[in-house]
């Protein structure tokens, strides 16, 4: 999920093999290109794209009102918008010359993200899935984005195979079309193994492609950074946890989400800077160790949940703050009459 234009700044080698990029800018995104207002910077675009993603966990909370065909309708619709915009930001900000480390930062974080509230949605429209299912998906996603920016920061270089993001969301968009077809919907919603239903095969193959890319980075760093390693070991703590305690889903899976994404974050800023290469939050895990074992008579887990989760917040918005704000120069949400900067 990036756009197809090379790195703003230069300073890291970019590489993208997807099998399906090629065919899909030609047929479909170079001819939605010249619709695009060319006085909407590309940094908006990437903003309001990925905001269309708001729906599907919208949507899913109001799935047994939806019904399943038009949830999936929902979801299927967001996902083309997102995608579109995914990719229209950096043609519009390679035209109009904005191309920037902020809009960099935007394009790839969004991405995780929509990573994230697409493994949602599948999980809310699927149904019968296990909540472990939810869990195991979305640390997987993470901790791929994790990987490829860790690389990205340690030497210099982003690769992406030939099956990636792009080839998932060809996956998802063809399972969203199939779940609207009640007999096909059946079908998918029989057990493959007991507890196991059949459209885990597709959350299996997007799951595969994402630890495909973990294990070819992981063998070109040949070291995998502690920072890294005990950021996966948190998020594994943080849905054992939720697991064993009865949190919500969703209220699970956004917590997961958060310590990820604010963790990744400061890893894609990483690059472009002179800091040192960033640990994962060590309150989050001190945190999780309290809340595991927790027996503090009135105060009980529950509230201690609630105080890790607005920790969490203030945490990663911080950590926004700091970094867009240091890119302030950047901020181009309008371009001047023609298509450029102003």
């Amino acid at each position: 999920m990036t756009s197809e234009t090379p790195p703003p700044t230069g300073s890291y080698e970019f590489t993208d093999r997807s099998v399906l990029r090629p065919w899909v800018t030609q047929v479909w995104f170079s001819r939605l290109f010249p619709l695009l207002p060319r006085w909407l910077a590309a940094n908006l675009v990437t903003l309001l794209s990925t905001g269309t993603l708001g729906a599907i966990v919208v949507g899913s909370l109001f799935a047994d009102r939806l019904g399943p065909t038009k949830l999936a309708l929902l979801q299927l619709l967001a996902l083309q918008l997102y995608v579109a915009g995914d990719h229209l930001d950096g043609m519009q900000a390679k035209a109009s010359g904005t191309t920037s480390p902020l809009g960099d930062f935007l394009d790839h974080h969004c991405d995780l993200w929509a990573g994230c509230v697409l493994v949602f949605g599948y999980w809310s429209l699927a149904g019968n899935a296990p909540l472990w299912v939810l869990y195991a998906m979305t640390i997987i996603l993470i901790s791929s984005f994790a990987i490829t920016y860790a690389e990205r920061a340690e030497q210099k270089r982003l690769h992406f195979t030939a099956w990636g993001t792009l080839e998932v969301i060809a996956i998802l968009t063809a399972f969203y079309v199939a779940w609207m077809i009640p007999p096909v919907r059946t079908f998918l919603l029989l057990d493959l193994a007991p507890g196991l239903p059949r459209h885990l095969l597709v959350a299996g193959l997007g799951t595969s492609i994402c630890l495909g890319a973990i294990v070819v980075i992981a063998r070109r760093l040949k070291r995998l950074p502690l920072p890294l390693l005990l950021n996966v070991v948190t998020l594994i703590g943080f849905a054992a946890w939720c697991l064993t305690n009865n949190v919500t889903p969703l209220w699970g899976w956004a917590l997961i989400a958060l310590v990820g994404a604010d963790y990744v974050a400061r890893l894609m800023h990483a690059h472009t800077t002179t800091v040192p290469r960033p640990w994962p939050d060590l309150v989050a895990p001190a945190g999780l160790l309290i809340l595991w074992f927790s027996n503090l008579g009135d105060v009980g887990p529950q509230m201690l949940l609630v105080g890790a989760s607005l920790w969490l917040v203030v945490r990663y918005a911080w950590t926004l703050t700091r970094i867009i704000s240091g890119w302030r120069r950047h901020w181009v949400w309008v371009n001047a009459p023609g298509g450029t900067a102003p």
